[in-house]
């Protein structure tokens, strides 16, 4: 099994399942699917980083994948299960992490059910930040034009060692430089 395991390890490419939220002409692809019709889906490119056999226990596979956004695991399956001569369906998926929130970060009904019994208090108390999905982006700071403009979705003045490319933009910096706004999260607060 981890030999036919390692041989998704890469590039390759994907074809989605009938049942995705993918649209075909203004349709998504799982309603199609409940009406039984099938389409034809253009495959998509996927990476699989990792591939970890856990267990094998009669005719049940367990194994842990680190994959590119868009790959859908019951496909690969599906994918497994043909290059092993056999076919299979998925019985359970557990996400265990997403970009850079661990399973720790993310909250499931039950545990939104029990906060919501605090009013909306205790909904709030599970929330992180919005910056949090961006802590793989340096920072920078704005001065009080550069953020006026920068909240209007306009290019603004900041100063200091801006690297290129991608940033997160805080208030409070003078005004040397030009930043282009990609998306605008307003927290609230003066100074996050």
């Amino acid at each position: 099994w981890t030999a036919i395991l390692e041989g998704f390890l890469g590039e390759s490419m994907q074809v989605p399942p009938m049942y995705s939220a993918l649209k075909k002409d203004g349709q998504r692809l799982y309603k199609l699917a409940r009406k039984g019709e099938v389409v034809e889906r253009q495959p998509r490119p996927i990476r699989i980083a990792r591939i970890e056999l856990l267990e094998v226990a009669g005719s049940r596979l367990v194994f842990r994948a680190k994959c590119s956004k868009g790959t859908y695991i019951r496909s690969l399956v599906e994918d497994i299960a043909k290059k092993a001569g056999t076919v299979a369906h998925t019985a359970r998926l557990h996400r265990e992490s997403v970009a850079e929130f661990a399973a720790d970060d993310m909250r499931n009904l039950e545990n939104l059910e029990e906060a919501a019994k605090d009013g909306l208090l205790g909904l709030r108390e599970q929330l992180l930040p919005a910056d949090r999905a961006l802590q793989g982006l340096p920072a920078v700071r704005l001065g009080a034009d550069g953020e006026r403009r920068f909240l209007h979705g306009q290019a603004g003045p900041c100063s200091g060692e801006a690297p290129n490319g991608l940033v997160r933009a805080y208030g409070e910096l003078a005004e040397d430089g030009e930043l282009t706004p990609r998306r605008v999260f307003n927290t609230g607060e003066k100074n996050p």
